[in-house]
């Protein structure tokens, strides 16, 4: 399936990131075999920005995953991992946790 194809299917309202690279055991932003090409809204994401160039290319999706990160919303003061967009308003608040759900599209 190509990335356009896949795009096509995904609401503008659906969190995702495009990592370019093979899906390891780790969460994307921490492997280094693999680069977040894009990170955010599926509205948002613009096909005549620079930095999204990969988008005319139109590559291979090789594999879609939907992704839970949960973090604690007290991770500065803890000293605890970070979450990949720590300035962006968390969608569900618990009493110490914060989930978001991000589609990642692992592309060649």
């Amino acid at each position: 399936m190509k990335l356009s194809e896949q795009l096509k299917v995904i609401a503008p309202t659906d969190r995702i990131r495009i990592v370019q690279g093979k899906r390891g055991n780790r969460d994307p932003e921490y492997d280094p075999g693999n680069k977040i090409l894009y990170c955010g809204w599926m509205g948002q994401l613009q096909h005549t920005d620079a930095e999204t160039e990969f988008l005319t290319r139109d590559p291979e999706v090789v594999r879609t995953i939907a992704h839970m990160e949960i973090r604690h919303k007290e991770f500065r003061e803890r000293g605890l991992m970070p979450p990949y967009e720590p300035e962006v308003t968390r969608m569900y608040e618990f009493k110490d946790m914060t989930i978001f759900l991000y589609y990642d599209i692992y592309i060649q």
